[in-house]
């Protein structure tokens, strides 16, 4: 043990374990923890190789093996030499550790004392043309003394390379190390938990968003692979102006978190926006129909009455149309210039008092006039500055979220999904200098999926190539990153995305 050990050295391992220990709890990967593991324990032990499992309910899970003599044939991946899952129980020797919270260690695992109820597996050294003589196999525990894991390390080489025994004093570098190395792995565990719990938590909650509306449903889901899928594109380029640009691990959680989250805001604007399929609604069209029975009721002759019927016709036409010809704006201003009278006896009604006789109203409304005025989609200007409002809710409900440090930017960064780099974009107008390329790949994905998905209420879905050359008109104005756009093209990010989105 450590206390049995010289002043000097048990100095230095001291020191070394301490520094082993500030690095496993800075680790926050798994797989690179364990992988930190096996590497920190082989180079205090003079191991050439080792493994390491975890505990899954009655069995231990292979995660990881170094081997410095087989990494010279095999390569440092030593997961094709198909490392099994042992059952936890007496006939294996880490399943014997794993069951009993025993340490082993062996000094010839092939001349085992004793007649113990494990038994040291032959199978890998044959298969691999392998001799594992020294043998070191330590729990790990956590905290509470449960058993969440296996060490196995192998094979002690001197200076010389001759295979030497694990010492006591190994045992007790192992021994303490295991411990530290079983919190790290809880810790790491507990925060995979709790980010996977908040992953799901934001799937269930943007998904139900969407799905208020079959035209949005998948959107955020779409835009969020479409992001990946360019980020990862970018990462890839070897070279031209995108060479320069790439993101780390933690940069594309962020863009990640973001696209799931950009549209969280819509949950404060109302449905019957949201669903609105037609410039005016059911009954402001049942309206204006009763205006135009009575104006063909009062007309002066049947050609009138037949004019007004052709009218109302391309009322119809026009309320369902997403677009608004010069010609038909001419003939809906002259539309709503023209009046009908109230007649003072309609049905039962009776209306009496002084002017009555020279009540009009028009055939159009001013609001109706407006909305059936608008020149491209369904929206009146009023209604498409409420939707507008969805970013801000975005920005107010994330900004409400305490985020992680490497998480912070994603409220601003979900609600700059409708900025265009020539500042004509919403809600803060920001140009080029103030948008990061991931806050442009989000504006690129959340306008390809707007086109290319199943019909909006306000427009109908464009075929590829038509929407392909819409993301290229935009670059052209000014409002989308020419480099990234060109790579989303030239290198059909999209693809893999609509494969996927069609198999399910």
């Amino acid at each position: 043990m450590l206390g049995s050990c010289s002043p000097q050295r048990y100095l230095l391992e001291k020191q070394k374990l301490i520094e082993i220990s500030i690095a496993l709890t800075s680790e926050t990967d798994l797989n690179r923890l364990l992988t930190k593991i096996i590497t920190e324990l082989r180079r205090l032990t003079a191991a050439e190789g080792g493994s390491l499992y975890l505990t899954d309910r009655d069995k231990l899970k292979f995660e990881v093996a170094q081997n410095e003599a087989l990494a010279r044939r095999f390569g440092s991946d030593l997961r094709c030499l198909k490392y099994h899952e042992i059952p936890i129980n007496q006939k294996s020797i880490a399943g014997y550790v794993a069951l009993t919270g025993k340490t082993l260690n062996l000094k010839d695992v092939y001349q085992i004392p004793d007649n113990p109820p494990y038994r040291f597996d032959s199978s890998f050294d044959r298969r691999n043309g392998y001799t594992t003589k020294s043998m070191l196999a330590a729990p790990l525990r956590d905290q509470q003394g449960e058993v969440v894991g296996v060490i196995q390390l192998v094979n002690v080489l001197s200076d010389s390379g001759q295979i030497l025994s694990f010492s006591p004093e190994d045992e007790g570098l192992v021994l303490a190390l295991a411990s530290q190395a079983a919190v790290a792995i809880n810790n790491v565990r507990l925060l995979a938990a709790i980010r996977e719990l908040f992953e799901a938590l934001m799937i269930y909650s943007v998904s139900a968003i969407d799905a208020r509306s079959p035209h949005t449903a998948g959107h955020s889901r779409r835009v969020a692979a479409y992001s990946m899928a360019l980020a990862h594109a970018v990462n890839n380029c070897q070279e031209g102006p995108l060479a320069a640009v790439s993101f780390n691990e933690l940069e594309l959680e962020e863009l990640r978190f973001s696209a799931w989250l950009h549209d969280i805001g819509k949950i404060g604007v109302r449905d019957a926006l949201l669903e609105k399929k037609q410039k005016l609604t059911t009954d402001q069209m049942e309206v204006i129909r009763w205006r135009f029975y009575l104006a063909r009721m009062q007309a002066a002759s049947a050609l009138e009455a037949a004019e007004l019927e052709q009218d109302f016709a391309f009322l119809e036409q026009l309320n369902r149309s997403n677009h608004l010809p010069a010609e038909a704006a001419g003939r809906l201003i002259a539309l709503a210039q023209k009046t009908i009278s109230l007649n003072p006896d309609v049905g039962h009604l009776r209306l009496t008092g002084p002017g009555v006789q020279n009540l009009r109203q028009p055939l159009l409304s001013p609001p109706e006039l407006m909305a059936l005025s608008v020149q491209h989609g369904n929206l009146t200007p009023g209604e498409y500055a409420e939707i507008q409002q969805h970013v801000l809710h975005t920005l107010h409900i994330l900004e409400k979220i305490p985020f992680r440090k490497h998480l912070s930017q994603v409220p601003r960064l979900a609600a700059s999904h409708h900025e265009r780099l020539n500042g004509s974009g919403y809600p803060f107008q920001l140009t080029a200098s103030e948008l990061s390329y991931q806050s442009r790949i989000l504006a690129i994905a959340d306008i390809f999926d707007a086109l290319t998905s199943l019909d909006r209420p306000y427009r109908t879905a464009d075929d590829l190539e038509k929407s392909l050359a819409i993301l290229k008109e935009e670059v052209d104005r000014g409002r989308l990153d020419h480099d990234l756009v060109d790579l989303f093209i030239s290198g059909r990010v999209y693809e893999g995305v609509i494969a996927e989105e069609n198999q399910a």
